[in-house]
Parts: structure tokens; sequence; C-alpha cells
């Protein structure tokens, strides 16, 4: 009980990593605002690819509904550009803890929920991603008063919980793969990389017999063992490389951007920095 208390209220953990955290997704998020705005007809014009409904879910959940729900084209710009806003806000003033974060996540919650069709899992892990970036600290005072304690603990448990997501994503996402015959048999690599319409550069990985079970058996082992190899320091680093690259590989050649890149960024709070003296 006492390693807990101490944990989440003695430090700011990772402190450093959350800087580089905090500036690869703002960094990510404003170039994704700046995609949308350059594709704002296909996305929330009057013919947008995305069929609208509206209707009500409650009060509550309607908050994260009220792009969805608004009929006019026009009020994509204002969630868009506030997003931008409370970015740079979020990113220039350090003693308004979580209210700008708060915002931002609820923003694009609503521009997700808008364009509901185009998002892929690095959407949704975004969305998680800028929650629990609600709770990380901009500032990491030493002093003793009962708000530095709290705002210690919140920012602990926002570092734990994206070690924890990234970590579940790998493992579901390894159990998911025993479960199909594709991975068994070593042709899922090569059978993902035949689909076009996901390949950026229409670009397939041709090898069969050894390579191709090799590279399949080890994306396989690679996310279901990710979680315990993270911790070992001897291959912590090359862990983490042939994690990067892989994740390039899915964003500029499979075609799925998003998820690539925001793996990447997640991957700060794995990556060993050298302690600051």
């Amino acid at each position: 009980m006492k390693k807990v208390v101490s944990y989440f209220f003695t430090v700011y953990n990772l402190s450093l990593q959350t800087l580089r955290f905090k500036q690869l997704l703002y960094l990510f998020l404003a170039i994704k605002a700046a995609y949308w705005f350059c594709y704002y007809d296909l996305y929330f014009g009057n013919n947008a690819i995305a069929y609208i409904r509206p209707y009500s879910l409650g009060k509550l959940k309607d908050v994260a509904f009220i792009l969805y729900n608004d009929a006019a084209p026009a009020f994509g710009y204002f969630f868009i550009g506030g997003t931008l806003v409370f970015l740079a806000l979020s990113y220039f003033i350090k003693k308004i803890p979580f209210v700008f974060e708060f915002i931002i996540w609820l923003l694009v919650i609503n521009i997700h929920n808008k364009i509901y069709p185009t998002l892929t899992g690095g959407d949704f892990l975004l969305n998680q991603l800028l929650f629990f970036n609600c709770f990380l600290s901009k500032k990491f005072s030493e002093n003793l008063s009962w708000q530095n304690s709290l705002s210690k603990c919140m920012h602990n448990f926002g570092t734990l919980a994206i070690i924890i997501q990234i970590q579940l994503v790998y493992l579901i996402a390894g159990l998911a793969k025993l479960n199909s015959s594709d991975w068994f048999n070593g042709t899922a690599i090569i059978n993902l990389s035949n689909i076009e319409h996901f390949n950026l550069f229409s670009f397939s990985f041709t090898g069969t017999g050894f390579m191709g079970y090799f590279i399949n058996y080890f994306v396989l082992l690679y996310q279901l063992l990710f979680p315990a190899l993270v911790w070992m320091d001897k291959v912590k680093k090359p862990l983490l490389l042939v994690g990067i690259f892989t994740h390039l590989y899915i964003a500029f050649v499979t075609g799925l951007v998003s998820f690539g890149i925001i793996m990447i960024i997640a991957y700060v709070f794995f990556w060993p920095f050298k302690k600051q003296s």
C-alpha cells in the first residue's frame, strides 16, 4: 500500500516523457486539423461522405454529438479552428491545468463522431490518448500543497493509463490474431500488403516460404510479448526501434497513417531517456 501511495504522490513520474508526448501529440493533431481544412467539403460539406441522421442520446451524451446533430455545413470550421486555438493555449499557457486539454478532447470527439465512417483504429486510440492527456501536468512543482499533491496523483494516473493502454493494444491484437487462420498459416502479412485500397504506394510484399512465415510469426510474437519485453532494459531500445519501423511501414505503406503515427507517439513513455542531472 505504501508503494502505491508513494508512486502516485511522491514525484511527477515520467515528466520529460510527458513534455515530449504533448509536443508530438499536439503537432500530430495540428496536422490532422490542417488535413480536415483541406478536405472540408468531403468531410463536413453539404455532400459529405458521412451520412447524418440527427437524434438525441440524452443531455449528457449529446455533448459529444453537437457537430453531428447540427445541419449547418460551416459549423465544422468552429470545431476545427477551436481545436487549433486550444492546442495553442494548452501549449503556451502552463498555469491552467486540464481545462484546455479537456476542451480539445471534447472538440475532437465531436469531429470524429461527425466523420465516423472514415475513422480507423488510430483515431479511436487518439480519442483515448487525448482523454488521458487531460490528466497530464504541464509544469512540475515540488511544493507540498494539497493542490500540487492532487496534480501529482492525476498526472501519475494519466501516464500509467497511457502505458497500460498501449500494452493492451498489443496484447489484445496478438490474442485476436491467435483466432485467425491466416496468421497460423503464415499468409496474413502477404494478404494484407496486397490490399491496394489501403496501400499508399501500390507496394506488395512478395516474400514467400521462410521469409513470409518469419515476418508473420515475428509480428504475432512481438505483439504478444511486448507487454513483458518492454520492461527488460537490455532489449527495450531494440524492441522499440523495431516497433517504430513497423508502425512507419503501417503508416506510409499500408496506409493506416493515423494508427501508425499515434502508436509511435505513445512510445515516448517507454523510451529510455537519460535522466536529467
